[in-house]
């Protein structure tokens, strides 16, 4: 969903105007976060730092709050010209550390905010978090694990990083795209 298409502060429904409400006209942050890359991104502000957590960042920063999704969402769309939005999942994986100023990254993205939003921000001063995850080793070559096709896989854990579990071979499961099947874990 694209939160800069948000009509719900305009009291325009789309499917549920009071469901929409409840989501779109809550506190929204605009982010940096370094997982393969630095990238740009909008969540509710109650998914601070799940949703970092999700995307496997080692470190994020807060750039604004907004009072809704639509705010966030034209301020993200600017900032796309200059940050990526999306992760690239096996960089991610072998990424240990921060290469960047998130600091003054964040404090650049203001020049960039459109007025409309820059206008209704409701905070700006954040500082930045960063993330440890339980890897002993990361992959180099990581090779993404497909249950249903394979039917049966054993390996030993050597991490977890965002929604991934990661094994001595290299191989990696991706939890949340294998979310609804059921799986017996065997732990030795």
């Amino acid at each position: 969903m694209k939160p800069e298409l948000s009509k719900a502060h305009l009291n325009i429904e789309e499917r549920d105007l009071e469901y929409e409400k409840k989501i779109q006209l809550k506190p929204h942050i605009l982010y940096l976060a370094f997982s393969s890359s630095l990238k740009v991104g909008v969540t509710r502000k109650s998914q601070v730092p799940f949703r970092w957590i999700d995307q496997g960042a080692i470190s994020a920063i807060e750039i604004a709050e907004f009072p809704n999704r639509y705010l966030a969402g034209i301020s993200e769309v600017e900032l796309k010209k200059y940050y990526s939005d999306k992760t690239n999942w096996r960089e991610m994986l072998k990424t240990k550390n921060l290469e960047i100023n998130l600091e003054l990254e964040r404090k650049n993205c203001f020049q960039n905010i459109p007025n409309e939003a820059k206008n209704n921000i409701s905070k700006d001063s954040f500082s930045q978090i960063n993330i440890n995850y339980p890897v002993i080793k990361h992959p180099t070559k990581p090779k993404s694990l497909n249950i249903i096709k394979e039917g049966f896989f054993e390996g030993k854990l050597v991490g977890i990083k965002g929604q991934y579990l990661i094994f001595d071979d290299e191989t990696v499961f991706n939890i949340r795209s294998n979310e609804g099947l059921v799986i017996n874990l065997s732990v030795v």
